[in-house]
């Protein structure tokens, strides 16, 4: 028999899987109809209106931090949360001084929570009457002395006794004024 003659036969074929094929097509169908989805997301969400949640009034006399800061600001002073160290101890006050940075410099709000305004000033004056910024100490929550060797300068306002650490006399000027303003 010559190779001429010889019937070819057919090599075998490896059967389909079908299962494999339609798992295949389903899982590709699912991944355009999730890339579609995204799409859909993104163009719709910069449609959406500002969701942006702005501070709640503030409660005269009874002042937290963030109503301080924006006090600041409304002064046009740049102001921005201090980080490093949040808080201090006061070897004068009970309260916490709460951290600010005000123009570059730091400033603690002693703030006297009550439960009204009358009785958070009346706390506030009490504390105010024994304050004395030659003698007073700051000391973080490890108990490192903070603004030692700086000026401090005391005001008080509202429920707030605030302690600016070092500044320029125009900047304890502006901050006297803002916390001096806190009804």
């Amino acid at each position: 028999m010559s190779s001429a003659t010889r019937l070819r036969q057919p090599s075998p074929q490896p059967r389909r899987r079908r299962g494999a094929q339609i798992l295949s097509t389903i899982l590709f169908l699912a991944a355009m109809g999730f890339g579609g989805a995204a799409l859909y997301i993104w163009y719709t969400e910069e449609e959406s209106p500002d969701t942006t949640l702005s501070a709640p009034t503030a409660t005269p006399g009874l002042y937290t931090l963030v109503d301080i800061l924006n006090a600041f600001r409304d002064a046009d002073l740049e102001g921005d949360y201090g980080r490093s160290p949040a808080t201090v101890k006061s070897n004068q006050m009970t309260p916490p001084g709460q951290h600010l940075i005000i123009e570059g410099q730091s400033v603690y709000a002693f703030i006297f929570p009550d439960a009204d305004a009358e009785s958070a000033a009346a706390a506030r004056e009490a504390a105010a009457q024994d304050l004395d910024p030659a003698t007073m100490t700051l000391r973080t929550p490890s108990g490192q002395s903070f603004g030692e060797g700086e000026t401090l300068t005391v005001s008080e306002g509202g429920n707030v006794i605030a302690v600016l650490v070092g500044g320029d006399d125009e900047l304890q000027t502006r901050v006297r004024d803002v916390i001096e303003g806190l009804p």
